[in-house]
C-alpha cells in the first residue's frame, strides 16, 4: 500500500461525522414487519402519547416521522400545533402548558415524548406498573432530560405540572427541563416530598449518538435531536459553512429511518456510514415537540 492511500485513509476519518464510539451506541431501527408485529394487542392496556410541534418548523416535518412509527406500533396519540414564539427556549418553555392541558384532557396515564423521536416498541407494558407521579430520564452527568415523561392521572401530577407551568411562565427564557429538575430536587429536600418520582432507564430516552449511554437490553423510544438544526441555523454565516459533524450524524440517522418508515422497498441502507472500513464494531441489538430535549452537553459546539 503506497503513503498516499494510507493519506487518504486518514482525511476520509478525520472528515466523517462518525468515530467508531458513535458507532458503537448506534442501534438497529426496526423494519416495518418487525413493528407491526411489536404491535400493541386490543387486549393490552395502554394510556395516551402526547406531544406538540410549533407551526411551520422543522417540528412539523418531524413530526411525521414520530407518528408513522407510532402508528405502525399501533399506540394512541395526541400530538397538538402550537404557534411559536420564534424563540427555541421560550418554545420549549410552552411545554408545560400544553401538558396541563393535555393531562386535563386524557384519562389515564400520559406518556409525553418529544416529536423529533421515533418509537422501537410499545412502552406501555414496561409503564403503566410505575407506582408514581411522574417518571423521567436523568443522564450520566445528572441532568433531567424532558424529552420523555411518564405523567400519571394523579391530583400531584396535575399540581407538579401546573408549578411547571408557572416557573417558566416566570422566566420563560429559562430551559425547561432545568426548570422541572429544579422543582423535583426543592421537593425531594422536603420532610414529606408532595411528589411521588421515578427514574426511568435510558431506552426510553436514548439519544441516537450519546457515547456514554448506559447498557441496555432494548430501546423503546430513539431521540433524534432535532435541536442540533436550530442551532445549526443560529450560527452566523451557517448557509455558507458545511454542517457540523452532529448535525451530520443527525441527518444521515434521520434520513436512514425514514426510509425503513416511508420507503421500506429502499431500506437497505445502514443505519449510519462508517468512520472507516476497519471502525466498525458490533451495534448493541434493539429488539421516538416543537423543541427537542437535547442532551446536557449538546450545547457544546459540534466536535
Amino acid at each position: 500500500m503506497t503513503i498516499g492511500f494510507f493519506m487518504w485513509r486518514r482525511l476520509q476519518r478525520k472528515q466523517s461525522a462518525w468515530t467508531p464510539e458513535h458507532q458503537r451506541v448506534v442501534v438497529d431501527f426496526p423494519d416495518v414487519r418487525e413493528l407491526r408485529r411489536r404491535s400493541a394487542t386490543a387486549a393490552q392496556p395502554q394510556g395516551m402519547i402526547v406531544g406538540f410541534y410549533t407551526k411551520d418548523s422543522i417540528y412539523e416535518t418531524e413530526k411525521n416521522r414520530f407518528l408513522r412509527s407510532a402508528q405502525l406500533i399501533g399506540l394512541s396519540t395526541d400530538i397538538v400545533q402550537v404557534a411559536s414564539t420564534g424563540d427555541w427556549v421560550r418554545n420549549a418553555a410552552m411545554k408545560p402548558g400544553v401538558l396541563t392541558t393535555l393531562r386535563a384532557m386524557h384519562r389515564g396515564a400520559l406518556l409525553y415524548v418529544d416529536v423529533d423521536a421515533v418509537f422501537h416498541r410499545n412502552p406501555w407494558p414496561a409503564l403503566l406498573g410505575l407506582d408514581c407521579d411522574i417518571a423521567a430520564y436523568y443522564e450520566p452527568e445528572g441532568h433531567l432530560l424532558s424529552g420523555t415523561l411518564l405523567i400519571n392521572d394523579t391530583p400531584a401530577a396535575a399540581a407538579l405540572l401546573e408549578a411547571w407551568r408557572q416557573a417558566c411562565a416566570a422566566d420563560p427564557q429559562a430551559w425547561d427541563q432545568l426548570v422541572l429538575e429544579r422543582l423535583l430536587a426543592e421537593d425531594a429536600a422536603r420532610d414529606h416530598p408532595r411528589y411521588r418520582f421515578a427514574r426511568l432507564p435510558v431506552s426510553f430516552c436514548w439519544i441516537f449518538d450519546k457515547t456514554n449511554n448506559e447498557a441496555c437490553d432494548a430501546v423503546y423510544i430513539e431521540h433524534l435531536q432535532a435541536s442540533r438544526e436550530a442551532r445549526q441555523r443560529a450560527r452566523l454565516f451557517s448557509l455558507l459553512r458545511r454542517p457540523g459533524k452532529a448535525v451530520r450524524r443527525r441527518r444521515e440517522r434521520s434520513l436512514a429511518i425514514e426510509r425503513i418508515l416511508f420507503h421500506p422497498q429502499r431500506a437497505s441502507v445502514p443505519p449510519a456510514p462508517p468512520a472507516s472500513s476497519d471502525a466498525m464494531a458490533p451495534r448493541p441489538s434493539a429488539s421516538a415537540t416543537p423543541c427537542c430535549s437535547a442532551t446536557w452537553a449538546a450545547g457544546t459546539p459540534d466536535p
